[in-house]
């Protein structure tokens, strides 16, 4: 079966995560990881992202990037296709050199987007390899590139800066370091809690960004599928939509949904109106509406 379409449109802004094919150190050998590095960039000029932050560590890499125009599988099929090209020719080998399909995480702009920033820069203090205050030692990452003077496109510096409401200079910068000693926490079952967070699920923001995206989404039509497996949470926002919707135009609240009869008519048409425009299965809807046992709703929707 082939794979349904990532998640695409004008704009989105993305955590992109990928590892190595069986190699611990796939960016460690023999220059691997600069030359990683400057396909990065190589990719974001041709397909104009914007790279907020990125960082790439022995046996994976993180990016923050937004996609002005929806091209981020046309792009990450270049970085990672040109990338293995010049890797096995380098080496000598053939075969894949990324670990299944990358993962991309849509981001919301504002707060999520700079706590993911925090944490794909403070990650090589995670792993162990540098403090936050020789930060700028670790050279295959953003934050040593903010801290010169000037910074070239496809990099910016001023949305990490902005959003700390700092000044896009070195100024900027020292202050944004200082907030990051701040920020950094040496407790492991905090750095699996941030792992979690930041690098889990389809979308990272606040309850409403995921519903407006959602309604979006449904507009839009289209079927998708994050990272190759059914996104269930993204489904279920969808049916929850086409209730809370219907609930609405009848003035209905949620505990009249407990009082009133299964087969109450409003509940019926309600259920109908899943079944037809979504994919919602009878135990979800029999759930939802209180309308008792799933073969029971499916009695009376297609009664």
């Amino acid at each position: 079966m082939p794979r349904k379409s990532r998640i695409e449109y004008a704009g989105a802004v993305y955590h992109v995560i990928s590892r190595g094919n069986y190699r611990k150190e796939l960016f460690l050998e023999g220059g691997s990881g600069e030359s990683f590095e400057k396909t990065i960039f190589e990719a974001a000029e041709r397909c104009g992202w914007r790279l907020f932050a990125y960082v790439i560590m022995s046996n994976h890499y993180h990016l923050a990037m937004e996609t002005p125009e929806p091209n981020l599988v046309e792009g990450m099929k270049w970085l990672q296709s040109t990338f293995a090209t010049r890797f096995n020719r380098f080496r000598g080998e053939r075969g894949h050199v990324f670990q299944g399909r990358y993962k991309s995480i849509l981001v919301e702009e504002d707060r999520p987007l700079l706590g993911l920033i925090d944490y794909i820069h403070l990650n090589p203090v995670r792993a162990g390899l540098c403090t936050v205050g020789d930060l700028q030692s670790y050279r295959l990452s953003s934050f040593p590139k903010f801290r010169k003077r000037v910074v070239m496109p496809p990099l910016d510096r001023g949305c990490c800066l902005s959003l700390c409401d700092l000044p896009d200079s070195l100024a900027g910068m020292r202050k944004y370091q200082k907030r990051l000693e701040i920020v950094e926490e040496s407790d492991p079952k905090r750095k699996d809690e941030l792992d979690r967070k930041y690098g889990r699920g389809w979308f990272l923001g606040s309850s409403q960004a995921k519903k407006e995206l959602v309604k979006e989404l449904e507009k839009s039509g289209s079927e998708v599928d994050w990272d190759g497996v059914d996104l269930k949470e993204l489904n279920e926002s969808r049916w929850e939509g086409i209730v809370c919707e219907e609930l609405k135009k009848r003035k209905i609240s949620e505990a009249t949904i407990i009082s009133s009869p299964k087969s109450a008519d409003w509940k019926i048409e309600i259920a109908k109106r899943l079944r037809k425009e979504t994919t919602a299965k009878n135990p979800w809807i029999a759930k939802r509406l209180a309308m008792g046992h799933p073969n029971y709703v499916s009695n009376l929707v297609n009664g």
